[in-house]
């Protein structure tokens, strides 16, 4: 009983302290006004953050007793309580996080930075639009049934981290194909359980999955973008053909005609547009007025209401900052 109560009492204030850790001298003088407003009895987290972000907007950040407590501060709002972040949106959109927000809900404590687990790709269920499905850099796959107010861990079973790439079966909401582990996972029940789909010769390699798509006129149709190439099933992934060999990034189809596809294809440190006509059958390249970045992915857009119009971004890393550099592109002869 007495080992019992002695551990409760350490779990406590340990929790306690990195709830609560002690302030520096909060009379302190010729500190900025973040400082004060950090160590203040009534502070609010959003007025904290946006003082200290408009003080080094103009100042050098040079480590000090009061940053490092700063840094220790946020810290321990994210793991010990469930507050959030309000900031106004620059524009008259107004966006909000709607999660998922921890990658692990079932710790006996909140990590260090609630929705760590960055996302790389987010899918709505066309024939039920309350079902969202969305993948993350080291967490899994999510799902929602309630348009992201709540969401769910459904790779919870797998030994799974990384999900680039997911689609939907438009004609039913529980079928849905995900990325990971080199390959292509598939669940016609909604996540509960997986089959990983394939061939022999299609698992037998190391795939790098960056884009999936069932062709929206024959859900048995589906096209896979890997770094080992581009490959089409006609069987909704029992069996791939491989169409051209390569590092394929992404998969697009026309808006009207799902016979007209492009097609994003990694070359060293730049990237090629193709074109396919047929259905994917047979390639076109395209270099008339395609931009030629360097070190960076290439990302199209095919703009429904202005099928004219192709946009590409080209992110880079920059001086440990990732930017977003886009090119609007007439293109008339690529969309008609």
């Amino acid at each position: 009983m007495k080992k019992i109560i002695i551990l409760i009492f350490i779990h406590f204030n340990i929790s306690s302290y990195a709830q609560d850790e002690l302030k520096y001298d909060a009379n302190i003088t010729k500190q900025p006004d973040w400082v004060h407003l950090m160590y203040s009895e009534n502070r609010d987290i959003a007025d904290v953050i946006n003082a200290f972000n408009i003080y080094y907007k103009n100042h050098e950040l040079v480590k000090n007793k009061h940053t490092q407590y700063y840094k220790r501060w946020l810290r321990n709002i994210s793991r010990f309580s469930n507050a959030s972040i309000q900031q106004s949106s620059k524009s008259s959109n107004v966006w909000e996080c709607i999660g998922p927000w921890d990658f692990d809900k079932d710790a006996n404590s909140r990590s260090y930075a609630p929705v760590s687990a960055h996302i790389y790709t987010v899918e709505q269920s066309v024939s039920n639009s309350d079902v969202l499905y969305a993948g993350s850099a080291t967490a899994g796959a999510w799902k929602s049934i309630d348009k992201g107010n709540n969401w769910s861990l459904i790779t919870k079973n797998l030994s799974l981290n990384t999900v680039y790439a997911i689609e939907v079966d438009y004609t039913n909401p529980n079928i849905v194909f995900i990325s990971g582990n080199g390959g292509i996972y598939k669940s016609i029940d909604g996540g509960i359980n997986w089959i990983i789909i394939g061939d022999a010769s299609f698992t037998s390699l190391n795939h790098s999955v960056k884009d999936i798509k069932l062709k929206p006129s024959n859900n048995q149709e589906l096209f896979v973008a890997s770094n080992q190439g581009l490959f089409h099933s006609t069987n909704a992934g029992v069996n791939f053909n491989q169409i051209m060999s390569g590092n394929f990034l992404e998969i697009e189809f026309h808006p009207n005609s799902t016979d007209t596809m492009y097609f994003v294809k990694q070359e060293g440190d730049s990237t090629l547009f193709y074109r396919s006509n047929d259905g994917g059958n047979s390639l076109i390249n395209f270099t008339n007025g395609w931009p030629n970045p360097n070190n960076g992915d290439t990302k199209l857009l095919i703009n429904v209401l202005q099928r004219k119009v192709v946009e590409q971004g080209h992110f880079h890393l920059k001086n440990q900052y990732m930017q977003l550099i886009h090119h609007r592109l007439l293109l008339p002869f690529l969309l008609t």
